[in-house]
């Protein structure tokens, strides 16, 4: 909390400000690991030429000397981590002789597009063997196939893209402890909506076969649009399969033939009356699955950056309360780490960070001095600014396609209007 004074009619008005920190990770002449610093601090360095800019995004410096081993540091860093399907918490704290402070924090967001790609390769792949010359249908003959323990690569990419943020850190700072939030989700307990006993989960709530009848019997062979009875009567799922919807009772509801074929295609309409209706609801499980499938992978490849410790979500929500800090990923991976913390100290800069796919298929790579990837600042004459990455290159035209950080995407806009922010080097730091 910085404090700042304004000039006003009446007089001089002290006002809070409250700033969000931000460190710079140090190294030494020979790439020896040291604790962070303030930004303001390692601009000082900078500005005395006591160290060089090894990059911006995050920041990090390099000391033109050797650092020896004179002081014996006794802080040590654990890096905590909360991990998701979509967002993954990342914070680092460092546990010093007299209080513990964050230095860094930040969200994953995992890439969203691997499904469709692998779907995309398959296409390609299938219509390779039926069209270059036929060749009988092989089944099981791939050995990574038949591998024990293989991981779906949709599930293995999101690991990785963890693993490669966590030893990207490890090159900038020495990680002694790493704390991971054991995920144990009790899938049979989200779709009952309570915790069982024993003996209920040894009874099986598989209605496969059985479900359209279960719901004709609690809908009591009633279509609950209009009301028919004597009509043929199907199953319809009140979210549809397209987005997800759960194939449960409680995202299942009696219709009739016609009043069916009216839902098709804008089944979103009616998503809150049918819920309303049957009192059901649809639970995603997928994000769940995500979560927990790899989980062994993961702390297998972490274990061998650190030492490796687990936790439960309980206890994260229970310091985090008991602390008085705000709930985001980045927030919980901070509580996670174990070390006592406060809301100002976790007040630090929130970084976005996006792993991005490592090779790029842009027809063209270079426009003008910029690059694909590069991240850029878009100025309009109207003043309105936007920042973003470019994701592609229009030579001839001298534009570019720039995607936002909020997604939004900016079609052929002129590159002159452009302003290099920091090149990309496999991870994007926002």
């Amino acid at each position: 909390m910085t404090r700042r004074k304004i000039l006003r009619k009446d007089g001089w008005l002290e006002i809070a400000i409250n700033k969000l920190k931000e460190y710079s990770f140090v190294l030494d002449y020979n790439n020896k690991k040291l604790s962070p610093t303030p930004i303001n601090n390692a601009w000082y360095l900078i500005r005395k030429q006591i160290a060089i800019l090894i990059s911006k995004y995050p920041m990090i410096i390099k000391l033109k000397k050797v650092v020896e081993d004179e002081k014996k540091d006794e802080s040590e860093f654990v890096i905590g981590i909360d991990d998701g399907s979509i967002h993954v918490g990342i914070a680092i704290v460092q546990k010093c002789l007299t209080k513990n402070k964050v230095v860094f924090k930040g969200t994953i967001e995992q890439r969203k597009d691997v499904k469709k790609l692998m779907e995309l390769r398959k296409g390609y792949r299938q219509y390779r063997r039926q069209h270059k010359r036929y060749r009988p249908a092989r089944f099981n003959n791939r050995s990574s196939s038949k591998r024990k323990g293989k991981l779906a690569p949709t599930i293995k990419q999101k690991k990785q893209a963890i693993l490669r943020v966590i030893n990207q850190l490890n090159k900038w700072i020495d990680i002694h402890k790493i704390i991971l939030e054991d995920v144990k989700i009790d899938i049979r307990a989200l779709q009952e909506g309570k915790k069982l006993y024993k003996w209920q989960y040894q009874k099986s709530n598989r209605l496969d076969e059985n479900l359209r009848i279960a719901i004709l019997m609690r809908d009591n062979y009633t279509c609950q649009e209009c009301g028919k009875r004597d009509c043929r009567l199907e199953a319809h799922h009140i979210v549809p399969r397209r987005l997800k919807g759960s194939n449960s009772i409680g995202n299942l509801i009696t219709l009739c033939d016609k009043c069916h074929d009216k839902t098709k295609g804008k089944e979103e309409k009616f998503i809150v009356k049918y819920q309303n209706k049957i009192k059901g609801k649809n639970i995603r499980f997928d994000y769940a699955q995500h979560v927990m499938q790899g989980k062994y992978y993961l702390r297998k490849e972490l274990s061998n950056i650190a030492e490796l410790s687990l936790t439960i979500g309980s206890e994260t929500a229970n310091k985090r309360i008991d602390w008085g800090i705000k709930k985001s990923h980045s927030n919980d991976a901070t509580v996670i780490s174990g070390l006592i913390v406060n809301q100002n100290n976790c007040n630090i800069k929130d970084w976005i960070i996006k792993p991005m796919r490592r090779q790029s298929k842009a027809k063209y790579n270079k426009v003008e001095g910029f690059k694909h990837r590069d991240l850029v600042k878009y100025i309009k004459k109207s003043g309105e600014k936007y920042i973003g990455w470019i994701t592609a290159m229009y030579p001839d035209k001298k534009q570019v396609n720039i995607t936002t950080i909020n997604g939004k995407i900016l079609k052929r806009y002129g590159i002159k209007s452009c302003k290099l922010i920091w090149r990309f080097n496999k991870i994007y730091w926002l």
